[in-house]
């Protein structure tokens, strides 16, 4: 798992690094690339799925003000971060600035306010997607197993029907793009209540795995070859492909003693932190015009999110992770001696 978190920071920032140095034509369609925030909420949903599924199962229940107060401690002191730096950047530089409320409430992705933070957008999905699932996931799990079922495909393919009947003002808002959180979510429900399905699916991973990693890449070779007619894959289609490297992740390990494993955890553990930041960072190395050279460009401008990131990683996101267990309303349900305190 976070092999692919590291990828999914990597193919988005390198999507955005092609886009803001201009999107040569050689090298726009990796900009495919920005498909990595699919990846991310397909984790995000297996990860979040199986949280709960295993609280579920060892206290009886789900305590969603808990679990709540846990993600925001986790996400949203960063991203506030962020956006007071970004604010008082506007603010000082900007004649006519108004504050942008709605990014204060992760509205942002309905009210169309994107200009001065758009990755956040996706941010708001999270958030939003948090506050859905675990109630959801109280209410679903007191029904039959078929009817559970039932709820978390329905859960899946409700995005596709708002699209398809275009119930939206924008591809940002929440409810037309949960498919890849979905897929997370139904397949971490498959792995603890649907045995059967599941070992299916890992004894035939590894085909699925090598099939979904080539359907992958064909869409890459798509874009550069727009006489063949194929269009993007759909945000169900990548759920699909990015649930298959979910399976195949759980069941597949890696060598923690190498230095690119180091690298590997490295990034993925600065990753959000890296979300957060990256596009500032672009947006600096381009504005300074030190370099004329994609590569050059590309490696000042990692390097720049990279350092950005640690000051994030380090003074912001670790202290509140850290705080979680320091008191009662937020600690982890396995540090508590009661299973109503935790």
């Amino acid at each position: 798992m976070d092999c692919f978190r590291a990828l999914a920071i990597m193919l988005v920032f390198t999507a955005h690094s092609i886009l803001a140095f201009g999107a040569p034509a050689i090298l726009a369609p990796l900009q495919f690339g920005g498909t990595g925030v699919d990846l991310f909420f397909v984790l995000s949903g297996w990860l979040i799925g199986n949280q709960l599924l295993i609280e579920k199962r060892k206290f009886g229940n789900i305590e969603v003000p808990r679990f709540w107060i846990r993600r925001w401690m986790r996400t949203v002191p960063a991203y506030y971060a962020v956006l007071t730096a970004t604010l008082l950047q506007l603010y000082l530089t900007k004649d006519n600035f108004s504050f942008p409320w709605s990014h204060l409430f992760f509205l942002q992705n309905y009210t169309g306010d994107l200009s001065i933070f758009y990755v956040s957008w996706s941010l708001s999905v999270e958030e939003q997607f948090y506050l859905l699932i675990a109630p959801l996931f109280v209410v679903t799990l007191t029904l039959s197993h078929k009817n559970q079922i039932l709820v978390l495909i329905t859960l899946l393919i409700c995005p596709s029907l708002f699209r398809y009947f275009e119930l939206y003002n924008s591809l940002s808002e929440t409810h037309v793009r949960l498919d890849c959180c979905a897929m997370g979510v139904l397949l971490a429900y498959i792995k603890h209540y649907k045995k059967v399905v599941w070992d299916f699916l890992q004894a035939k991973i590894v085909f699925l795995f090598i099939s979904s990693v080539i359907l992958y890449f064909f869409f890459y070779l798509a874009r550069y070859n727009l006489g063949w007619g194929v269009s993007d894959p759909s945000k169900l289609i990548l759920a699909f492909i990015f649930g298959i490297w979910i399976v195949w992740g759980d069941q597949t390990n890696f060598s923690q003693k190498s230095l690119f494993s180091n690298i590997i955890m490295h990034i993925s553990t600065r990753s959000y932190a890296m979300y957060l930041l990256h596009v500032d960072a672009l947006a600096l190395i381009k504005r300074l015009s030190i370099v004329d050279n994609l590569f050059a460009f590309y490696a000042l401008a990692l390097t720049l999110t990279l350092l950005l990131s640690e000051f994030l990683y380090r003074f912001i996101e670790l202290p509140f992770m850290n705080s979680r267990n320091k008191f009662a309303f937020s600690k982890s349900r396995r540090n508590s001696t009661s299973h109503r305190i935790f």
